[in-house]
């Protein structure tokens, strides 16, 4: 059990409020200036690409301008050390599409990971990519291009 649920349990209810009221002021606080950094690169034709974790609780699910226009639902395919599905969300450019299957740390589960002390945003550790994962996004759903060094399909033409 993390550090966060663990000692969650040991505070008076008037903490736990406190503390429920700051992750929402901290959550709508974030969400707004997506809203508006959207909205902003969508009157000046800015292109952009949005990253956020999107599981079937995410906030973003119900509460965003639009869906993801992709979900890598695992990401150590592509060499991240976690499963977890992530939605990316383009505006004004469309993802291209290759596939870099680059399976090279154990998986290792959130649940697992030690809370931030204090309950704080989040965990650092939590939210990292790693930079096999980055470079194979980049080049799968940026650039549409396979890395240097990258076995190809039989059946690609």
């Amino acid at each position: 059990m993390g550090w966060y649920a663990h000692n969650y349990r040991r505070l008076s209810i008037k903490e736990k409020a406190d503390k429920i009221l700051e992750r929402g002021e901290n959550r709508e606080r974030f969400w707004r200036i997506a809203v508006m950094m959207f909205a902003v690169c969508d009157m000046k034709g800015f292109r952009i690409i949005m990253e956020n974790p999107f599981s079937m609780q995410t906030f973003l699910r119900g509460n965003f301008l639009f869906q993801p226009t992709i979900i890598d639902n695992d990401r150590t395919l592509r060499g991240d050390i976690y499963k977890k599905p992530t939605g990316y969300w383009y505006l004004n450019c469309e993802p291209t599409t290759n596939t870099t299957i680059e399976k090279l740390h154990k998986a290792r589960r959130i649940l697992d990971e030690k809370g931030v002390k204090g309950g704080g945003i989040c965990n650092e550790t939590r939210s990292l990519i790693t930079k096999e994962y980055a470079r194979n996004f980049i080049c799968d759903f940026i650039l549409g291009k396979a890395k240097i060094g990258t076995q190809l399909n039989i059946f690609e033409q």
